[in-house]
């Protein structure tokens, strides 16, 4: 039948047997590139497709790297905070240790020189007894002394005036032996005090006259 119509074509002179095997080869190239133009589209859109998920995971990443760096900064922060925290009580207890020792130091300044206090009153004066009067045989005890005048020096305290020292009479720095004195009145000193840093440990003990009623 398919032969009989071809016949009739080219009876009629439409187109020839070439013309036939030029559109049956033109149909049959046709038939081929079509799938393969299909598959090519197909691949271009899974491309496509693949790129759009390889992107968002690369944003979902760099998001969580994001997320992970912003916690870094906040732990390194508290760390900073927490060490200038640490620093800080560090430098207030050097402080405090700092003001106990100087306290504890003083605190046992003065209860030595409370329990020494009456022969650091007296020594003065035995010294310028002998200085005086060499032939008394105490001479020989005032080397004993030295390291008392060492640590008397190390320590910071004065002598408030000199053993028979004729000075003015000062209410703040004397204790007189009679209450009748009056400020400026000379008088003289029989037995010395001591002061520390401006603080009256024990006022120097004056009198209107030296020893032997000079």
């Amino acid at each position: 039948m398919f032969a009989d119509i071809l016949s009739d074509i080219q009876g009629v002179g439409m187109f020839s047997w070439e013309s036939f095997v030029v559109i049956g080869i033109g149909i049959f190239v046709l038939l081929l590139v079509i799938p393969n133009i299909s598959n090519g589209t197909g691949l271009k859109f899974g491309k496509r497709t693949d790129k759009s998920k390889q992107i968002q995971l690369l944003e979902d990443e760099i998001q969580l790297s994001h997320q992970k760096h912003l916690e870094l900064e906040q732990k390194i922060q508290q760390l900073i905070s927490e060490k200038a925290a640490l620093h800080q009580e560090g430098v207030r207890l050097h402080k405090e240790l700092q003001q106990q020792r100087l306290q504890l130091t003083e605190e046992f300044r003065t209860a030595t020189f409370e329990q020494l206090q009456t022969l650091l009153t007296n020594y003065p004066s035995i010294h310028q007894m002998v200085t005086i009067k060499p032939d008394l045989p105490m001479k020989n005890l005032l080397s004993m002394f030295t390291p008392l005048d060492n640590l008397l020096g190390k320590w910071g305290y004065e002598l408030i005036g000199k053993p028979w020292e004729q000075v003015p009479y000062n209410s703040q720095l004397h204790q007189p032996d009679n209450a009748d004195m009056t400020e400026g009145e000379l008088v003289y000193i029989r037995f010395v005090g001591y002061q520390h840093q401006g603080r009256i440990l024990c006022p120097a003990k004056v009198s209107r006259t030296l020893p032997g009623g000079k």
